[in-house]
């Protein structure tokens, strides 16, 4: 009788969106109400296919179904929305306070970052240590940009010199690091986005803002040309735009956490992320044009969403979830 059954419970794991454990639960629930209804269905006289049919009809549409645990799985109470803002508090804290150019308090948060998102991976990953992994990432992504930028240095010298302005070895040395830094943020991130891809764009929401920060300060370097006063007047302005930008991604995170709703949570990320770009161009008025700020938050966005691209097919999502359920009843 459970191979009848099997069809609408694939429809409803493919859209749960939930980890492994969670989807097993649910599956175990469904497949065990289906039975126990289509078995009184059968003893008033049914068919085996009949009353399977008509308990799965009678639960509703799998997508439905599939939606409304979700609302109600995915939901985190606010602790755990808090632990998931907290970074970002702490970063809009840096910030306000202007502490972010001590090399000490910057090793400090992200060694913090990193000891917590290697203690929340060995335990399961739970979701609200997702934004702490998103600043780990940083490291391999800012180091990945200081190698391209000595291959790119390299092929300029090669275009308008007609040489190599290094050695050949840190070229190569530089292209193999590419790779292993970028191979490294893209298996992390598919882990992450193995059950929701949501949760892995979560993960990743501050680094727009930071990549645009990054290029700002790159293209700004007479701020450091300045009277010690104004420099200072001007990165407490820049500081203070930093440490609001901050504090939006953690309300947004709290709300993501909050709220159930999947259409709820996709439109929060697409709609923040390009916001605080904006917000900070308006304020830091870096002289780039309307034209190239609403670029780089379509590219932005791009980011946030392409984790979608590492969400898993339903039939693996549906395969890893079965076989857990027989796993556990076998034990």
């Amino acid at each position: 009788m459970r191979s009848k059954s099997n069809r609408f419970i694939e429809n409803v794991v493919s859209g749960l969106h939930l980890d492994p454990v969670q989807s097993t639960e649910i599956v175990d629930e469904l497949q065990a109400h289906i039975e126990d209804r289509a078995q009184d269905l059968v003893d008033d006289g049914l068919s085996v296919d009949q009353a399977l049919r008509q308990a799965t009809i009678e639960l509703g549409e799998s997508d439905s179904i599939a939606k409304g645990f979700y609302e109600v799985h995915s939901r985190r109470s606010w602790r755990h929305a808090f632990s998931g803002a907290l970074p970002h508090i702490l970063l809009a804290l840096m910030f306000a306070l202007h502490v972010w150019t001590e090399p000490v308090i910057v090793a400090v948060m992200l060694g913090t970052a990193l000891v917590i998102s290697v203690l929340g991976w060995r335990a399961g990953r739970p979701t609200w240590t997702f934004p702490w992994l998103g600043y780990c990432i940083l490291i391999p992504l800012i180091s990945w940009g200081l190698a391209m930028s000595a291959v790119g240095y390299g092929a300029w010298g090669v275009l308008t010199r007609g040489s190599l302005p290094l050695d050949i070895p840190i070229y190569i040395v530089s292209l193999a690091y590419i790779a292993l830094s970028m191979w490294v943020v893209i298996k992390v991130v598919s882990r992450v986005a193995r059950n929701d891809w949501l949760m892995a764009s979560l993960t990743v929401l501050p680094i727009p803002f930071l990549a645009y920060w990054f290029l700002y300060f790159y293209n700004q370097q007479e701020l450091f040309d300045q009277s010690a006063n104004r420099i200072g007047l001007t990165l407490q302005e820049i500081d203070s735009t930093a440490a609001i930008i901050f504090l939006i991604m953690a309300a947004a995170t709290i709300v993501f956490f909050r709220v159930g709703r999947r259409t709820v949570r996709l439109a929060l990320l697409a709609i923040t992320t390009p916001s605080v770009v904006v917000l900070a161009w308006l304020v830091y008025k870096s002289g780039i044009g309307a034209l190239a700020v609403f670029a780089f938050a379509i590219v932005s966005i791009a980011v946030l969403m392409s984790p979608a691209l590492f969400d898993r097919t339903p039939k693996q999502i549906v395969r890893a979830t079965l076989e857990k359920l027989q796993t556990r009843r076998k034990s």
